[in-house]
């Protein structure tokens, strides 16, 4: 897919299935007690009032804060020469270089450190979303188009400590027979689960998203925090679960806008 000359001028996920939080996060859980994906079929569909949000858990106050703000330096001219052509024609499902995968439809970067935090590689991204190795590389690469699929998984970042990770999922509403279904209806369908939650607006890495934020007590994965967003006919989920110790400031942190 060629991006337009709009969005060459700006560099700047849900769904986890069970078997995704099982390999993330070596969690046990039987699949009905595990968080999984919503079903498009379910008749029970809850639409939320839209309203502007109004934060009042401190910690996802100062991670949309941070994630509303882009990188203070230019762009390094010799990796602007090594992306100047195939960040321009850059690939849906996003692409790597060294430990920073770009993702060019949703307009946002995932820099890790290599170390504490890292990218699934094709083989352990095969394993977590039961496909296969050549398919994620056939994704990354550009031969899979990632309107092929009902669910699209295309990063994973881990914390090797603790578990923590950052997964970036596309939905594909039209393969569901719903092509007008919007981000905010998808989380919606969610919230029944939980008590005292709500699907907010927010700005999150400068654009508008739906958020969904669910304590650790109500999870058996730790708290999960997730931003959707509706894009050239998509639902692109960004998804934090924070296990242990980690804050999500910290995994909120590490992205920020992509500008062309």
């Amino acid at each position: 897919m060629i991006f337009s000359s709009k969005k060459k001028a700006r560099i700047a996920c849900f769904l986890i299935m069970c078997i995704i939080f099982s390999m993330v996060t070596g969690c046990g859980k039987e699949e009905e007690e595990a968080y999984s994906s919503p079903s498009f079929s379910n008749s029970h569909q809850e639409t939320s009032e839209e309203e502007e949000a109004t934060i009042t858990d401190a910690t996802l106050t100062n991670a949309l804060m941070a994630a509303s703000y882009t990188d203070a330096y230019p762009i390094n001219p010799e990796v602007e020469g090594v992306f100047s052509a195939s960040m321009t024609d850059a690939f849906p499902a996003g692409m790597y270089y060294e430990n920073v995968y770009y993702n060019g439809l949703a307009g946002f970067k995932i820099s890790v450190d290599g170390e504490n935090w890292r990218f699934y590689d094709a083989a352990e991204m095969a394993s977590a979303t039961d496909t296969t190795e050549d398919y994620v590389n056939n994704l990354w690469y550009g031969y899979k188009s990632v309107y092929d699929q009902e669910t699209t998984y295309v990063c994973i970042a881990s914390n090797k400590h603790t578990g923590s990770n950052i997964i970036v999922s596309y939905v594909n509403p039209a393969k569901y027979m719903m092509p007008e279904y919007t981000a905010k209806e998808y989380l919606s369908m969610m919230i029944d689960r939980y008590d005292g939650v709500s699907v907010r607006t927010v700005t999150f890495l400068g654009e508008k998203y739906a958020c969904l934020d669910i304590p650790a007590d109500q999870t058996a994965f730790g708290r999960r925090t997730q931003f959707a967003m509706d894009k050239d006919g998509l639902i692109i989920i960004i998804t934090f679960t924070m296990n242990g110790d980690t804050p999500l400031d910290e995994a909120v942190g590490m992205l920020s806008p992509l500008y062309y």
